[in-house]
């Protein structure tokens, strides 16, 4: 018998290498997700620093033109929250798309898979009814059936 051969293995493997893309990219897109989130973190940290300092500032009756320069950090640091947040919006909105397209291509693969299983399970179940004819064909050789 003929060894096993599934005549959609190119496309199989080309279907499980498409798969293994699109999880890279979703594992891209997460890192992205998890640094933009970090980076957030800190300048909410920072931007709580520097109101514990300007109040510190304040408390100790420094002049309008040092605590001039906090005003200004805070803003900046206000504004690139603002962006970071938004980034991260982008990023949770790529990631759910990412994820849709990861499931449509495993989809994809899992059913050429299990084609795959199946036409293997059926070429096993033909060869093992192929042998056991051969067998039953020998026995019928080596003992002939006498009648009475």
């Amino acid at each position: 018998m003929k060894k096993f051969a599934f005549r959609l293995e190119t496309l199989l493997r080309y279907r499980k290498n498409l798969e293994e893309k699109e999880q890279a990219a979703l594992f891209h897109l997460l890192s992205m997700h998890q640094r933009e989130s970090s980076h957030l973190e800190g300048l909410q940290r920072k931007h709580q620093e520097v109101l514990v300092e300007l109040t510190e500032q304040r408390s100790t009756g420094a002049d309008y033109g040092e605590s001039s320069w906090f005003y200004l950090y805070l803003d900046r640091l206000r504004f690139e929250m603002r962006r970071s947040a938004e980034r991260i919006n982008r990023l949770e909105r790529d990631i759910q798309e990412q994820k849709g397209i990861l499931v449509e291509a495993s989809k994809n693969k899992k059913i050429l898979d299990s084609l795959k299983k199946q036409k293997k399970k059926a070429y096993v179940s033909a060869g093992e009814k192929e042998e056991q004819k051969s067998v039953d064909d020998l026995v019928v050789i080596r003992f002939p059936y006498k009648g009475e």
